[in-house]
């Protein structure tokens, strides 16, 4: 092993090391920037309750604590990511490159929201004439740039470096041992992955007061907890079949998807998404800035869920042939994502 350019000459690739180490590093970085947010957050938490006279314009613990925990996780994967990557582990280049897809592909959806949104923005800026025109174009410009360089060059960046097929050799000789990773195919990895991190997050309705759609109605409190206790059950049991390759778990992935988008269209068509975000418990400011953009739209809601459910279909269509012979496996953990 510690001669590379006789094993370069002879695998026929070339050795990533360095780039693993590079890559690896920055990953650590990043989780570095998250954990630092967590203090932030809990200060910002902190400094509102004691500044706020109005009550219902300060932070509230229940908005503040699903942000610590999400950041505290990212910044638990980054580091995590970012060693494995530097020791060249073959599980973390699948785990980096799968999650980096869905990374990129929910940025573009999310980047695509934030310019047809953008302006609206920019027209209520406009309207009010504290605003100088210079605060306006540079805030414009601002958040697009933002935007653009955090959900989609970033991950745009994962997913070439560590689809490269020499930065799979390399983890592969430098990691030989078989690792849980390897053992299903990579789009299906990033589906079982999906399904265990929905079922993960369910748990933080809990701090909006569980409050649930559900077929034409909303539940709350005991109710929404039953539900959304049994659904986070489900989602994690779809989640490890489809793992094990299991053709149930991928048409039980395919009902629960489906039942969800009706169960969201018929609650939608009936209630307002205001009215839903009230009961969640959101301030007077967040429901006017829904109201201002326009998002709360019943019409707006049914498509965002008719979109969703067309590409995860789409999606779902793809990965069937990986479920046709339970045994097939070997050789298959690669052929998309490079």
């Amino acid at each position: 092993m510690g001669n590379n350019e006789p094993m370069e000459q002879k695998a026929g690739f070339r050795d990533m090391k360095t780039g693993l180490m590079v890559f690896g590093i920055l990953l650590v970085i990043g989780g570095g920037f998250c954990a630092m947010a967590i203090p932030m957050m809990i200060l910002a938490l902190a400094v509102s309750s004691l500044v706020e006279t109005d009550s219902a314009a300060a932070l509230r613990p229940a908005t503040v604590v699903p942000a610590v925990a999400i950041y505290a996780a990212a910044a638990a994967w980054f580091i995590t990511m970012g060693i494995g990557s530097i020791r060249a582990r073959r599980w973390a280049r699948a785990l980096v490159l799968v999650t980096s897809w869905m990374w990129l592909v929910g940025g573009v959806a999310g980047f695509i929201f934030v310019v047809l949104l953008m302006p609206d923005t920019v027209r209520r800026m406009e309207n009010d004439p504290q605003v100088p025109r210079s605060v306006i174009v540079v805030t414009t410009y601002v958040t697009i740039g933002f935007r653009v360089v955090l959900h989609v060059i970033i991950p745009a960046a994962l997913v070439l470096f560590y689809g490269n097929r020499n930065v799979k050799a390399t983890c592969e000789w430098r990691d030989p041992k078989v690792r849980w990773t390897d053992k299903c195919p990579l789009p299906v990895l990033a589906l079982s992955l999906m399904f265990g991190l929905w079922a993960g997050s369910v748990f933080f309705i809990g701090f909006y007061g569980w409050v649930i759609p559900f077929f034409g109605v909303v539940l709350s409190g005991v109710a929404g907890a039953a539900v959304g206790a049994a659904g986070a059950l489900l989602y994690g049991c779809i989640a490890w079949g489809l793992y094990r390759l299991r053709m149930t778990a991928w048409w039980g992935a395919v009902v629960l998807q489906g039942v969800w988008a009706v169960s969201s269209v018929l609650t939608f068509s009936r209630v307002s998404m205001l009215d839903f975000c009230e009961k969640m418990g959101f301030s007077q400011q967040q429901l006017d800035m829904l109201r201002d953009h326009d998002v709360a739209e019943r019409s707006a809601i049914i498509l965002l869920c008719g979109l969703w459910l067309v590409g995860f279909m789409g999606y779902m269509l793809y990965t069937r042939r990986y479920f046709v012979h339970s045994g097939a496996r070997e050789g298959a953990a690669d052929q998309l994502l490079v």
